[in-house]
C-alpha cells in the first residue's frame, strides 16, 4: 500500500507544478494585457496633447505646427488602433490561461482528496493489521495459558 501512496504522492507532486506552471504563465499574460492597456493609455494621451497643439497652432496661425499635431494625432490613433488590437489577443490568451489554470487547480485538488482517501484508508489497515496483530498475541498467550492450566489439572489428577 505505500508503493501506491508514494505513486500517488509523486503524481500530486507532478499536478502540483503542473499547476504552477499554469499560474506562472496566467501571471504573465496578465501582465502582458496590463502593459497593452498601458501604452494605449500613453496613445491616447499623445493624442490627446497632439489635439491641444493643434488647436493652439490653429490659434496661432501656425501651419506647419498645426499639420505636425494633426500627424501626431494620426499617428498615435494608429498605434493605439494596433495596440487595441494586440490587446484582444493577449486578452484572449489570457482567458485561455485562466481557463487552463482553474482546470489544473481542481485536477490538483481532485488528485489531492484522492491521496488523501487513500492514505486514510492506508491508516485504519494498518490500525486494523495491528489490533489483529495485537488479538493473535493476546489470543495465543491464552492459550498458552490454557494449556499450561490444563495441563497442571492433569497432573494433579493423576497424582491424586
Amino acid at each position: 500500500m505505500s508503493t501506491r501512496l508514494e505513486t500517488l504522492q509523486r503524481l500530486m507532486n507532478l499536478y502540483t507544478a503542473v499547476e504552477q506552471m499554469h499560474s506562472t504563465e496566467l501571471q504573465r499574460l496578465t501582465t502582458a494585457v496590463r502593459e497593452a492597456q498601458q501604452a494605449i493609455a500613453v496613445e491616447q494621451s499623445v493624442a490627446q496633447t497632439a489635439r491641444i497643439d493643434g488647436r493652439e497652432a490653429l490659434t496661432a496661425g501656425d501651419r506647419v505646427g498645426w499639420m505636425m499635431a494633426e500627424t501626431q494625432q494620426e499617428t498615435a490613433g494608429w498605434r493605439t488602433q494596433r495596440l487595441e488590437e494586440i490587446r484582444v489577443e493577449r486578452q484572449e490568451l489570457n482567458d485561455a490561461a485562466r481557463e487552463q489554470y482553474v482546470a489544473s487547480r481542481l485536477r490538483k485538488e481532485q488528485m489531492k482528496r484522492v491521496f488523501e482517501e487513500m492514505e486514510a484508508r492506508a491508516e485504519v489497515e494498518e490500525g486494523r493489521r495491528a489490533q489483529g496483530t495485537s488479538d493473535d498475541l493476546f489470543l495465543s498467550r491464552r492459550r498458552w495459558t490454557d494449556a499450561k492450566e490444563k495441563l497442571g489439572e492433569n497432573k494433579r489428577m493423576k497424582a491424586s
